[in-house]
This record gives structure tokens, C-alpha cells and sequence, in this order.
């Protein structure tokens, strides 16, 4: 494969995986309060999750390979400009954020799922003490029960939000990192636009000097006159 069509398919990888983890994301934000609430997640929501899921491994599993590729093909140019390579190692990094951050989500459900299967524990032990206690025990332990859910799903709320800000924070980086991959990318490709460049700021500087020259001169004249 070609340099353009390696890094046109690792564009739109990303982009697919830009939307992707963020609707793993909002799932894991979902999953957390159902665990809170009923301890279980229905069915369709399983299905979803698992889908989602696993669209996201095969979609880092060609992201990294297509990544490699594009090293293979620096290795192998010896002509490969700093533009090249700059790119190439934006787009490695770009592949671990969302290698780290799917790793992160992923965890977070996980966790939820175990403090759910926690809790239903001892909401069992709670139902099986009933049968020994007063009423006005019992209650009391409903309470106690109830505030402990509503804590658990207030702090899955709060996971949720942050999740999506982070993620909505990682897609503008990616969108600024992008605009700068394109501009390096049409600097190196058009010849000789850096030597121009340099020859502007070189001209730049050389009128300064002259403009400050032509003012010392007109000063140092103009005091001879007055004394």
C-alpha cells in the first residue's frame, strides 16, 4: 500500500473510533446506574454492550496494523521528509489514547458489575436477617439499604458525565491534531515553501534594520541641528 492510502484508511479508523468509544462510553455510564438500581442489565443492553465492544477491538486491531505499515514505509523511504514522521508518530499516539481509554472504560464496567454482584450479596443478607429481627430493625436496614443504593447511583451519574467530557475533550484534540497533521503534511508536499518562507522573514527583518537605521540617522541629525 501506498503512503496516501495508508494514512487515508488511519483517518478513518479514527474517526470510526472517535464515535465508537464514545458511545462505549455513554454504555458504561448506562450500565453503572442499571447495576446500581436492579444489580442486572437486560438483555438488549448486554447484546448492545458486547456489539460495541467488540467493534471497537477489531477496529484497534486494523488501526494497528495500518500503523505499522506506515512505519514500515518510513523505514524503507529514505527520502521520508520530517513532515512524514511527524505524522506517523502523531498517529501512534493517537492509537494508544484510544487503546488506554477503551482499557479505562472497560475497567469501570467491570468494576461496576463486581460492587453490583457486592451488593446484591448483601442485600440477601439483609432479607435472610429480616426473618430474625424486629420490624423497627428491619426498617431501619431497608433505609440503610436505600441510602447506599441512591449514594452508589449518584456516583455512577457523576462517572458518566465525566466520562463523556473526557471523551468529548479527546475529540477536539484529535480534530486539532489533525488539522496540524494536514498542515505539515502541505508543506512538505509543495516545493520549495519553506525557502520561501524563510526568505520573506529574512526580507522582514532586513527592512526593520534599515527603517531603525533611517531613524537613528534622522535622530542623531535632528539634535545636531537643535544644539
Amino acid at each position: 500500500m501506498s503512503w496516501d492510502s495508508v494514512r487515508k484508511g488511519i483517518r478513518t479508523l479514527e474517526n470510526e473510533l472517535e464515535g465508537l468509544l464514545t458511545q462505549y462510553s455513554k454504555l458504561a455510564a448506562t450500565n453503572s446506574t442499571a447495576y446500581s438500581s436492579s444489580g442486572r442489565l437486560t438483555e438488549a443492553t448486554q447484546r448492545e454492550y458486547g456489539q460495541v465492544e467488540q467493534q471497537i477491538s477489531q477496529s484497534l486491531g486494523r488501526l494497528t496494523e495500518l500503523v505499522e505499515q506506515m512505519s514500515d514505509l518510513l523505514d524503507h523511504d529514505p527520502t521520508a521528509s520530517t513532515a512524514m514522521v511527524h505524522t506517523a508518530t502523531r498517529h501512534r499516539e493517537i492509537l494508544a489514547d484510544y487503546t488506554r481509554d477503551f482499557r479505562r472504560t472497560q475497567k469501570s464496567i467491570t468494576d461496576a458489575e463486581s460492587r453490583a454482584n457486592l451488593l446484591g450479596s448483601v442485600r440477601e443478607e439483609i432479607f435472610a436477617f429480616r426473618a430474625s429481627t424486629n420490624p423497627s430493625a428491619q426498617d431501619q436496614l431497608l433505609s440503610e439499604r436505600g441510602k447506599i443504593d441512591s449514594s452508589h447511583r449518584m456516583a455512577d451519574d457523576v462517572l458518566g458525565m465525566a466520562y463523556e467530557t473526557r471523551y468529548e475533550f479527546s475529540r477536539q484534540r484529535s480534530t486539532i491534531q489533525g488539522v496540524s497533521t494536514r498542515i505539515n503534511g502541505v508543506l512538505a508536499q509543495v516545493p520549495g515553501i519553506n525557502s520561501v518562507l524563510g526568505m520573506i522573514n529574512s526580507r522582514r527583518r532586513r527592512d526593520t534594520f534599515i527603517l531603525g537605521g533611517i531613524i537613528a540617522v534622522c535622530t542623531l541629525l535632528l539634535l545636531w541641528y537643535v544644539f
